[in-house]
Formats: C-alpha cells, structure tokens, sequence
C-alpha cells in the first residue's frame, strides 16, 4: 500500500491507531484499496515497525510522520509524498537545490559541478543529492569542504552506508545536514529502491541540477520526477559525441534550462550571486586552511572551535591572528570569530 493509499485510509479513518482493528470492508470503503490489498493488510505484521522504531531511536536518528511538524514543508507538497522519513542529522532550514549526474564523471563533469555547488552554497542553498558515486559524491564533498549545507537522500535503511566507501565522507555531511530515508533499517540498497529516493530528492528542491548524464540515467528520472513535481528543471550541456551528455543535451531540447554559470539558475528564482569570495582567498598554510574550512557567517566561540580542532586554544588562536591579519577572518566581542 503506496503513500497515497495511506493518507486516503487515514482520511477516511482519522482515529485509527492499529489497522489490525479495521475490516476487509471498511478497507474497502477506501478508493484504490481492493479486497486482495484489504486481506493482505489485515495480514501484515505490525512487529516490524516496532522494530524499525527501536533500531531508529538506538542510531540517534528520528521518525517523522507527514503530519508532525519537522516534516519537510516542501516535501509535503508532492502528491505522492512519502507517509514518514527516517532522518539523521538535522534537516537545514534553507531552499533546497538538487544535483544529481553520472556515476562516472569526466574532467569536465567534476570541475563544473564543483563550480556550480560552490556558487549555490554562496547564494544560500542546501545541496540535495543521493550520495551515490560520481555527481552526488563530488556535490556532497563539495558542500563539506566550504562549509555548506546538505541532505543526502538514500535508497536504503539510514544504518547501511552505501556506497561504502563513502564511509568518511558519511560521518563529515552530518556537521552540517542530513541523511534521509524513506525505507525502514535494515533495507538494502537494492535497484527497485532508487527510483522512489530520487522522487524525494526533487520533491525537497526548489529545481533539480542534472550534471552529465547517460540516456537512460537515474539523474534523468529525477529530473522528470521534478517536472511532474512542477519544481524547476536545469542542465549542463555537454559535448555532444559523449555519451555522458546525451541526456542532459536532451533535456535541453525538450526545455530544460541550460546553465553554463549559477546566475543561470539564480535568475530563475530573481535571485542575485554572491561576490566571489573564495576565489579571491590569499595562499593558506595547512593549519590556516584547516581553521578557515571550520568557521562560517555564523559566529563560533574559540572552545567549540578548539574541541573541532582538537587543538589547544594557544595555537588555535595564533592561527586566528594569521587569518585576521590576511583579512578573511573577522574577531567579534566574546571570543567569537567569522569569515570575513
């Protein structure tokens, strides 16, 4: 019984707290729902939800339903949104961007979509992507290494990483996002799955950024997942004898817009870019680049920053002074410091 089954059943039931309680006809008094779904509902073991929620609540993780208010507001609005999302970390609260592409990126893949998640990050986005190999990899990588914000969205239960070796940058994206999952612990990263996760993928966003991809790529269905979810569809246009450009040069054709640069996007929303500022960045040491990755527009006090360190505050705070003085690190009242 898909999502919209669900939400009609509770529509027509508000009370209800345990289907077992329901007939086969009462069932049916729900449109879409037959007598075969009704039998094998009543049949179903509810044990394995309670286990879901053990094993959510033993990861740190939470549970919300399409009613409680942390569900994403955005994601609500698609019309077969999922029933409940198994979350890790901390959803942004910032418009969402989603960037997807090939599992194997060229030179040229890689280097644009670190450009254009960069610039997104500046103009304030958080970057959606599936964590998979190639496109999502480098946008999620991307996104940690300025200090930006992301949601990962997964096609298994929120214990299983995958891929695994993605396994570093798993516990990096939950400074500053989220993992979320539509499937209960446990589930594997099995094909049938990743369909579904690509329809939350753009169901989060505003648009959806399709960075080289094949004919028949996972980026295309999210793309077109997006259109049916009347969210905005953009893509890079590619060589056009690659056959890692063939589908986003065809989304072109058939009206995506084409993006070279982000102002290509921004103006889609009347939205500005950002001056460049990280291009501009004077030559760093190895302890200067690391205290610079670790502050933002946010204010941060010098204990927290030294306990992200693990560094005494003596040498955290010499290499503050460096940054003062080469004017990309602004020191406020209290011990508290930015980017400038």
């Amino acid at each position: 019984m898909g999502p919209r089954r669900i939400r009609a059943l509770l529509r027509k039931f508000p009370e209800l707290n345990d289907v077992a309680n329901l007939s086969k006809s009462d069932m049916m008094q729900v449109e879409g729902i037959s007598g075969d779904l009704a039998t094998k509902t009543k049949s179903i073991n509810l044990d394995i939800g309670k286990r879901a929620e053990d094993k959510t609540d033993a990861m740190g993780a939470k549970y919300f339903t399409y009613w409680d208010s942390d569900y994403p507001a955005h994601l609500k609005t698609i019309y077969d949104a999922p029933v409940g999302i198994f979350v890790l970390g901390k959803i942004p609260q910032l418009p969402c961007m989603g960037i997807v592409g090939t599992r194997q990126p060229s030179v040229y893949g890689k280097k644009m979509v670190k450009i254009l998640t960069l610039d997104l990050i500046k103009a304030g986005f958080c970057i959606v992507s599936g964590f998979a190999r190639g496109i999502d990899t480098w946008a999620h990588k991307t996104v940690h290494k300025y200090n930006g914000s992301t949601v990962a969205v997964l096609g298994n239960g929120l214990d299983i990483c995958y891929p695994g070796e993605n396994r570093k940058l798993w516990e990096l994206l939950l400074e500053n996002g989220a993992f979320i999952s539509e499937f209960i612990p446990g589930t594997k990263p099995d094909a049938v799955n990743f369909p579904k996760r690509n329809r939350i993928i753009s169901g989060l966003s505003k648009g959806v950024l399709v960075i080289e991809a094949g004919k028949k790529s996972g980026a295309i269905i999210t793309a077109l997942n997006a259109l049916d979810q009347n969210r905005e569809v953009f893509a890079l246009p590619g060589q056009t004898d690659s056959a890692k450009s063939v589908g986003t040069n065809r989304l072109i054709q058939e009206g995506a817009r084409l993006v070279t640069k982000v102002d290509d996007i921004l103006s889609e929303f009347q939205l500005q870019s950002s001056p460049k500022q990280v291009e501009l960045l004077p030559e760093l040491n190895g302890n200067e680049e690391l205290v610079f990755q670790k502050l933002s527009q946010h204010p941060i006090h010098i204990d927290k920053l030294c306990i992200q360190l693990k560094k005494d505050a003596p040498e955290v705070l010499s290499t503050l002074l460096m940054l003062e003085l080469k004017n990309i690190v602004q020191q406020h009242p209290g011990k508290l410091f930015t980017r400038i």
